[in-house]
């Protein structure tokens, strides 16, 4: 199974399509085309495919790279739906939307932020009353110091331990992860905008009239965070609302809940799933399915790391180290092992059949 896996964005995409070419029941597809071109010149592109009756009450959307460099875990597992399980009858009056690589840019640039430095999953705010995180504003010169050098990064680290020591573990996460809006460069970046990828998302609800369903699942497929090849379901749904009550009853107890402090999530701003609850209030089951692949400690250095690199000029700047800190952001998102890959697919299928089971108990 981790034969699905690519080694990039543009062979990711070309093997998605090519399966697609090749599946029976495609009744819909659009090619969204980013303006800019991918790292090695090729076509950006948000690639939307429809299974199924087109006006199907019932509704599953498995989404990718909305976190761009997490894209190989997502694009795997939707490619490997339709290799294995494609040619299968949909249930009666469902269908599935595929929604591959929402940030494409990112996916092709092996980064988790897009070509704005935005991360997509911090963008769905109102921009007319954008939310202040007043913690990132003491943290952002620790978070990401000016040198990348040991005696620099030991002040930087010393800050972030004595914040974390006087506001307790949840706040300190919350400060850091939980989305900001006034450093474009930091981490976490929700942006000043909607960006190229909300649009687009904006765009395709309208054209396939998302909100007049009766019933939608949304899966996100991310990777960092949590248990190492374990996938989280994350349920940011408010506590005893319906989409926790459907998440409970076809996922089990596998789900987690960040309001309830039972994730390994904190709450954030600007998620896409409140996209998906906004637009369906009493119709809508949304989560996030997170593979662990490595420590939390190490999610937030390899960013850090990331983010300090990204504001760089090149000339001049020491190789080895460049390499490195790419290298360490690839290899925390998308572990090469074939246990964690095959672990991956498997439950990334295992939680599409859950949800294609659980919309016909709606």
């Amino acid at each position: 199974m981790s034969g699905f896996f690519s080694t990039d964005y543009k062979a990711a995409r070309q093997v998605f399509l090519n399966q697609v070419q090749a599946t029976k029941g495609i009744t819909w597809q659009v090619s969204f085309k980013h303006p800019l071109l991918g790292k090695t010149g090729e076509e950006l592109a948000l690639d939307a495919v429809w299974l199924g009756d087109l006006n199907a009450a019932k509704l599953l959307i498995v989404q990718s790279a909305t976190h761009g460099i997490e894209g190989f875990a997502g694009s795997a597992i939707q490619t490997a739906w339709l290799t294995e399980a494609g040619l299968k009858q949909l249930p009666e009056d469902t269908a599935i939307l595929f929604l591959h690589a929402m940030n494409p840019w990112g996916f092709s640039f092996l980064r988790r932020v897009d070509e704005a430095g935005i991360d997509l999953n911090r963008n769905f705010i109102d921009f007319a009353a954008v939310p202040d995180n007043k913690g990132y504003e003491v943290l952002s010169n620790a978070l990401i110091p000016s040198a990348w050098q040991a005696e620099d990064l030991a002040v930087a680290d010393k800050k972030l331990a004595d914040y974390r020591a006087a506001w307790g573990e949840r706040l300190y996460e919350e400060a850091v992860s939980g989305g900001q809006y006034t450093h474009p460069q930091g981490l976490f970046y929700g942006g000043k905008e909607p960006s190229w990828s909300r649009s687009v998302l904006t765009q395709l609800a309208t054209d396939l009239q998302l909100a007049e369903r009766k019933a939608v699942a949304i899966i996100d497929v991310h990777t960092g965070l949590g248990d190492y090849s374990v996938g989280e379901v994350i349920c940011d749904h408010p506590p005893n609302s319906l989409g926790v009550s459907w998440a409970k009853r076809w996922y089990g107890a596998a789900v987690t809940e960040p309001f309830l402090g039972t994730s390994s999530s904190v709450p954030k701003l600007g998620l896409i799933d409140y996209f998906w609850q906004t637009l369906l209030p009493d119709a809508c089951c949304f989560i996030t399915l997170e593979f662990g692949t490595g420590s939390t400690e190490n999610l937030f250095n390899v960013l850090r790391a990331d983010h300090w690199l990204a504001g760089q000029a090149t000339e001049g700047l020491d190789k080895t180290l460049q390499q490195k800190i790419q290298q360490d952001l690839l290899t925390h998102f998308y572990p090469a092992e074939k246990a964690w890959q095959q672990a991956v697919i498997e439950q990334g299928l295992l939680r599409i059949n859950q949800a294609l089971e659980g919309l016909q108990q709606v």
